[in-house]
């Protein structure tokens, strides 16, 4: 690498500019770095070398990095940010620059779209499918040393019920076993199937002894991501978003539901997210990320969901465009807004994704709950209004009430889908989503059907059942 080729006038470039910033004299970074290189140089420095890397000649490579580490170097030109050992090597041309959030997103979609349609392949062949997961954790559990026990959760409203999830619990059969999430296997299976660690009740142990020595997952049967045959396209809806504040507002569930319907793929932005950190519960920002990007860039022939306690505070836009008031024209979006209790109730939740008392939290949620509702109203937001629907979430306490509402959520949607010109006949579509989907789609249809829902065929309504 020759002293006055672009990559060494990237670096006196940068050393000029960091030695000032940093009040380094020529002499004082002479000493430290002598330090620094130790007996790994057999060469003493002094000032007059640096000036003249500062100028026309060039350091030792070897020596780069410690001059970037003494100067704390960074892509941040205020020196604010922390040392970024990788910076001046990607100034010279010695290493690429890191990926864009975007770019990150997009290969993370992609590589959960893979691990979709790799699934299926694995279903057509009998080796996996949604319902088989509980089962391969339990079979991987065992051959490490753990116990395991499957509860399987049927609910729905009442009179409809579906395999909705497999609550699993763990707890060492030996001595000497750390948490199961440490487990390489295990691990991986989580993220396969789209395991969340959960608490909710009744599990398979009711014992407290045993409740407290054990860890809680499940796997969701529905509101997990899925991808169907990809061949039908509804023109007048290519995209769908279905956001919310909280995880309460079942965001997964309905997108999800609505997913089937259309026979569309399902994605959420916490999974999206969970592709680049393994963490079930990724922070905020990195969702907020994923989903400002699907607004511009919505996936075709997708519905995805999205929930974030609060509004960004570098996009005036959220939860609607992204920060440059861009949005898909033709993208369909449902938002679920929580009722004060709902809010109320999630406030510990809310606590922790905004760094505040519960209290605190939960008045930071309503107002930037009011504060989306304004936004839409705005005269900027006259075109997105006509293809938001907005539906409210209320608190409900019982299981089937929950199921209720989240049905006639999708049930609202999709007379507005039919509004907006989605006509085609699924009756093909939902037959073979109930061969797929015994424990659920059947059940999905039926209360669609039976409640009028315009894109499901009265084949599937109880009364053709019973004649």
């Amino acid at each position: 690498m020759a002293s006055h080729d672009a990559g060494w006038d990237a670096f006196r470039s940068e050393l000029r500019h960091w030695m000032e910033l940093r009040h380094f004299t020529s002499r004082a970074l002479a000493a430290k770095l002598n330090d620094a290189l130790g007996t790994a140089s057999d060469v003493n420095l002094d000032e007059h070398v640096v000036k003249r890397w500062r100028h026309s000649t060039a350091p030792p490579l070897a020596a780069v990095r410690h001059i970037a580490a003494i100067l704390e170097m960074s892509d941040d030109p205020t020196g604010a940010a922390p040392h970024d050992p990788t910076f001046i090597l990607r100034r010279m041309g010695l290493l690429d620059e890191p990926a864009t959030t975007g770019e990150l997103v997009d290969s993370s979609f992609r590589l959960q779209e893979l691990r979709l349609r790799l699934l299926d392949v694995r279903a057509s062949l009998g080796e996996h499918s949604a319902r088989s997961g509980a089962g391969r954790l339990v079979q991987t559990a065992m051959s490490h040393g753990y116990a395991a026990a499957v509860y399987p959760v049927w609910a729905g409203p009442v009179g409809y019920p579906m395999h909705v999830s497999d609550r699993i619990d763990f707890r060492a059969a030996r001595p000497g076993l750390g948490s199961i999430d440490d487990v390489p296997a295990m691990r991986s299976l989580f993220v396969e199937n789209f395991a969340v660690p959960g608490q909710l009740r009744p599990r398979f142990s009711t014992h407290p002894d045993d409740l407290d020595a054990q860890e809680h997952w499940a796997i969701p049967h529905i509101g997990r991501p899925s991808t169907r045959s990809g061949h039908m396209l509804h023109l007048a809806v290519p995209s769908i978003a279905v956001s919310a504040q909280t995880a309460r507002a079942w965001v997964d569930d309905v997108a999800s539901m609505l997913a089937w319907v259309l026979d569309y793929g399902f994605v959420s932005t916490r999974e999206i997210a969970r592709e680049l950190t393994r963490n079930p519960f990724a922070t905020e920002a990195l969702r907020n990320d994923v989903h400002e990007q699907f607004l511009t860039q919505a996936p075709a022939r997708h519905v995805w969901s999205h929930h974030a306690a609060g509004l960004p505070s570098d996009n005036p836009g959220a939860p609607w465009t992204d920060a440059s008031g861009a949005v898909a024209s033709s993208l369909v979006h449902v938002r679920l807004v929580e009722t004060d209790a709902v809010l109320d109730h999630e406030s510990d939740w809310l606590a922790e994704q905004l760094g505040t008392t519960e209290e605190e939290a939960a008045v930071l949620a309503k107002r930037d709950r009011d504060e989306a509702a304004r936004r839409l109203d705005s005269p900027a937001m006259q075109q997105v209004r006509h293809r938001v629907v907005t539906v409210p979430v209320e608190l409900l306490e019982d299981a089937s009430d929950r199921w209720e509402q989240v049905f006639q959520t999708v049930l609202l949607v999709t007379h507005r889908l039919h509004e907006l010109g989605v006509n085609v006949d699924l009756y093909p579509i939902h037959e073979r989503l109930a061969r797929d989907e015994p424990d659920i789609a059947p059940t999905i249809l039926r209360w669609l059907a039976d409640h009028g829902s315009p894109l499901v065929s009265e084949a599937f309504s109880s009364s053709h059942h019973l004649g």
